[in-house]
């Protein structure tokens, strides 16, 4: 079974890889100030993870890239996701590392320095204590401070986040991510109230259609909340989905999908992977083959290793 920190950043990924997605979630988590000084139609996101091998078990990031409506100058949002049960004051130091990553590159193309606009979303147990200011971790008086770097990054903490209130009114169209937020939310706290309001939510807003997303979403209610499938049955039923939605079959497909996804993640992460060595993977449904591919891929000096332990499996 993959561990807990590649269940939540898979999660995150795929939730936010659609740039809907991420649009309907910056309206919601932008300050209003700075959210209106944004272009917000006209959003790239960039794949590239630029995430420091010193941090890849603590965090996923994302680059979403836009403009300023007035001076129409380009601006990175850098999305930065904890996906640890506690907090680690490195989240400043890999802000930092992609600032100055980005404004190296400026320099060598000869261009202007590029806005960027560092965001954490936070979904741990326990409120966010990590200052919001680069220079509040220097414990000096303020004569001092006035001769060190510092920035603020927006902070997105789940825990405090009022989903009812009227600022996240944007989310209420779209159900699949108020879903997937929810259960972020829900996932350190193991908050099954919460869940047994998601499940509402998909009966009142007409989502049940919507069959795909919601395994998608069940998967990772089960993955993070070790709550039995009798008891998620009995959950649906009490919200009036039982019969509506059918559950995934056995919690042992639901784990190998997992594991599946965690293997291509740390692959690609480690090697480079086509397509097909993707479809391959995905076609592995043993779990002592995932789970000694999973154990290699920290040894393995080349990716050969790995797919050809998986190839004797494979029906």
């Amino acid at each position: 079974m993959p561990d807990i920190e590649n269940i939540h950043a898979n999660f995150f990924e795929k939730v936010f890889a659609e740039v809907a997605n991420t649009a309907t979630f910056l309206k919601v988590a932008l300050p209003a100030a700075l959210r209106n000084r944004l272009d917000l139609t006209q959003l790239t996101l960039d794949p590239t993870s630029y995430i420091s091998p010193a941090y890849k078990r603590a965090f996923s990031d994302l680059v979403v890239k836009c403009r300023t409506k007035a001076e129409k100058l380009p601006v990175d949002i850098y999305l930065l996701f904890e996906h640890k049960s506690y907090q680690d004051q490195g989240v400043l130091l890999q802000l930092l590392r992609y600032m100055d990553l980005m404004w190296q590159q400026d320099s060598v193309d000869k261009k202007p320095l590029r806005v960027i606009i560092p965001l954490v979303f936070y979904h741990g147990a326990g409120a966010w204590r990590i200052p919001t200011q680069f220079i509040e971790q220097f414990a000096t008086d303020n004569e001092l401070k006035s001769f060190l770097l510092n920035f603020t990054y927006v902070l997105f903490d789940a825990n405090a986040w009022n989903w009812q209130d009227e600022s996240s009114r944007p989310l209420k169209e779209n159900v699949y991510l108020l879903s997937a937020m929810l259960l972020m939310k829900a996932a350190f706290n193991k908050d099954l109230e919460l869940i047994r309001q998601v499940f509402q939510l998909w009966h009142q807003m007409g989502f049940l259609h919507e069959k795909d997303r919601i395994n998608f979403l069940l998967i990772y209610v089960m993955e993070t909340q070790d709550v039995p499938a009798a008891q998620l049955e009995t959950m649906l039923e009490e919200t009036k989905l039982k019969g509506e939605i059918a559950m995934p079959s056995t919690a042992q497909q639901l784990r190998n999908e997992g594991m599946q996804q965690a293997l291509v993640m740390q692959l690609a992460t480690r090697f480079q992977l086509n397509e097909n060595e993707k479809q391959f993977i995905s076609k592995i449904s043993e779990v002592e083959q995932l789970t000694a591919a999973l154990k290699l891929v920290v040894t393995a000096q080349t990716k050969e290793e790995i797919l050809e332990s998986l190839k004797a499996v494979v029906h």
